[in-house]
């Protein structure tokens, strides 16, 4: 019985090696291989988007993902006029690429726990506490009242 996943779904690329049939399909390499992400979208034929964490990927590709993305970002930041890179607010400048892979859904399984990035999600006390936080920042300062 295969396993279904459902979109927004944490995964992991089965560890297998590379056939021809996957050559041919170009739906699994074997640098796919244990790499963690959620499912994006899944299409009748059985494939599967999977964005990938970036904590699962292998040094040399994380390096050359960022490569990439800061490149992107300066050619995209240098077609800007002055004026338009002026209005844009910190959280728009920052560009970030998607590491996504297509793949057969048999390929998927459900997350090993060794798969789990270790710290990398906040706890609900820390959630939790980062909302206090914030709120006590936007909470209106009262003075007091002079005294007569």
């Amino acid at each position: 019985m295969a396993t279904t996943f459902n979109e927004g779904e944490r995964v992991q690329v089965v560890d297998r090696e590379a056939n021809a049939e996957d050559v041919k399909s170009g739906l699994f390499y074997n640098h796919f291989r244990g790499l963690t992400g959620t499912v994006q979208k899944i299409y009748a034929t059985q494939e599967a988007v999977v964005d990938v964490e970036q904590e699962s990927l292998t040094e040399a590709i994380v390096k050359r993902h960022i490569e990439v993305q800061e490149s992107m970002k300066t050619k995209w930041l240098d077609g800007l006029s002055e004026e338009a890179k002026s209005r844009l607010t910190e959280s728009e400048k920052d560009f970030r690429l998607r590491y996504s892979l297509l793949v057969h859904v048999s390929d998927l399984k459900a997350p090993d726990a060794a798969a789990i990035p270790v710290g990398t999600r906040a706890t609900l006390a820390e959630i939790e506490a980062k909302e206090q936080a914030y709120l006590a920042t936007r909470q209106p300062t009262i003075a007091p009242a002079p005294t007569p």
